[in-house]
């Protein structure tokens, strides 16, 4: 758990860091930006428009020196004596701040300082990171037990690490000694230690050293809470499973009877559609067999085998119902499959049973909205209802849409064979919302779109 929850909060914390460290790699790679002829103050003017599409506080450039200008003051000011920038010059990488307070925000950031990455520009680019983003990423944690912080800087005047002193603090016992502590952190360990703390609470702290930055992740784990925390949450699961467990059970008793008699009278008349073919000694498996022979019948009754669409009488059925209780516009859409009869005729009638299975497969994954409706009309004819449309415009871009997809053909190795899609198309309206109507009236807009020469749709137009 130390370990996911440590894992977690690094991807949080890297994505924010890494979202400034890739934009001050782009900008520091722009040819405008290694024109050295231009002052600091025009090339800040050169990058302002990054800070605003990427809503960063301050973005700012310097030369060897320390002269710098800021997209929040753009008169030159000198940053030599700050430690990141010498930092980041004597050391040629990227460095990060310690905490800095912000007169703009009014609130603390941090400064990632990147020196510019050839020996055309030099001096560096740098970027404000808000503390408030830093420390929500911190806020991550599977439950009350875990806390995160972050140790920056680690080195003092002696080059021992200045943050010893702050993980001691108010710890009665440690696993580990200062120097221990100290050297691990110089050398970039990933390390775990106990301490006990002044509430006499056992904790485990585990220190890893985040990539790409100066900072040390420290993941702590107050061991006392956790198990406080485990310990009631076993309590409260084993009160709710008792009372859950009473209530069924006597749920249970009360309605055995009425559960199962409907299920038997089910089972003795329905053995004389479907009967129970394999007598066996186990009861069970018979009866999850029957059971399983009347659900397939049941499906083979509703859908086409072939497509697993809903056939004409239950598409029918269901279109009714969604009619009744949708009252916004609805369209029916009558899709013919053109080429079937050449196909069967030159390829065969397997070519065209595969072609009608591949025509199926389009139309259900174009209209892949819960609410609408595809059926199997006849043998190379499809029927759908939908209502995800706004107006006529989006009905006609859904449908120019859907006709390109219907397009392929089918070859044998020699021979090849297009098909595609004529569709009619009515909608509904105050008068006219009867399911079969409807489909009159998109069939009768097919043979419009035929004797337009296929591939192509028509609105029904009442003549």
């Amino acid at each position: 758990m130390l370990t996911r929850n440590q894992t977690v909060t690094e991807n949080n914390v890297l994505t924010i860091v890494s979202k400034h460290t890739d934009l001050l790699t782009a900008i520091s790679n722009d040819t405008v930006m290694q024109d050295l002829s231009l002052q600091l103050p025009q090339r800040i003017e050169i990058i302002r428009p990054y800070q605003q599409a990427f809503n960063i506080e301050t973005l700012g450039i310097s030369d060897m020196k320390g002269n710098a200008a800021t997209t929040y003051r753009m008169n030159a000011e000198n940053i030599n004596y700050r430690h990141y920038f010498q930092q980041a010059i004597q050391e040629k990488r990227l460095t990060i701040s310690n905490l800095i307070y912000s007169p703009i925000s009014n609130s603390y950031v941090y400064i990632i300082c990147k020196p510019f990455n050839n020996s055309i520009n030099e001096g560096t680019i740098f970027a404000s990171v808000s503390y408030a983003d830093i420390n929500h990423a911190l806020t991550y944690q599977e439950n009350t037990s875990i806390k995160n912080n972050i140790l920056n800087d680690c080195k003092d005047t002696r080059n021992n690490c200045k943050n010893t002193n702050t993980l001691k603090k108010n710890n009665i016992y440690s696993s580990l000694n200062n120097e221990q502590i100290s050297h691990n952190i110089k050398n970039k360990n990933t390390f775990s230690y106990h301490v006990i703390n002044n509430k006499n609470q056992l904790e485990i702290l585990s220190l890893h050293p985040l990539k790409n930055t100066p900072w040390y992740l420290v993941t702590t784990l107050n061991y006392n809470q956790y198990l406080k925390d485990r310990v009631l949450f076993m309590i409260i699961n084993i009160c709710i499973s008792v009372i859950a467990s009473i209530a069924i059970g006597y749920y249970l008793m009360k309605k055995v009877s009425i559960i199962t008699s409907p299920i038997d009278a089910f089972i003795k008349e329905s053995t004389s559609i479907v009967p129970i073919q394999s007598p066996s000694k186990n009861s069970n498996i018979d009866i999850n067999h029957h059971f399983k022979n009347i659900i397939n019948t049941t499906k083979d009754g509703v859908y086409c085998s072939r497509t697993n669409l809903l056939n004409r009488k239950y598409f029918i059925q269901h279109a009714n119902i969604t009619i009744q209780k949708r009252h916004q516009n609805l369209a029916l859409l009558f899709i013919d499959l053109d080429n079937l009869k050449t196909i069967n005729d030159t390829l065969g009638h397997y070519y065209g049973d595969d072609v009608i299975s591949i025509f199926a497969q389009h139309v259900k994954s174009f209209f892949n909205n819960p609410i609408d409706l595809i059926g199997r009309f006849g043998g190379d004819e499809f029927i759908v209802l939908t209502s995800g449309f706004n107006n006529e415009t989006d009905l006609i871009n859904i449908l120019e849409t859907l006709i390109s997809q219907l397009n392929g053909s089918v070859s044998n190795g020699d021979i090849v064979i297009p098909f595609s899609a004529s569709i009619g198309v009515a909608v509904t309206d105050n008068q006219t919302r009867d399911i079969e109507q409807l489909i009159n009236n998109a069939d009768q807009a097919v043979y419009d779109s035929k004797k337009k020469g296929k591939n192509c749709y028509s609105f029904y137009v009442n003549h």
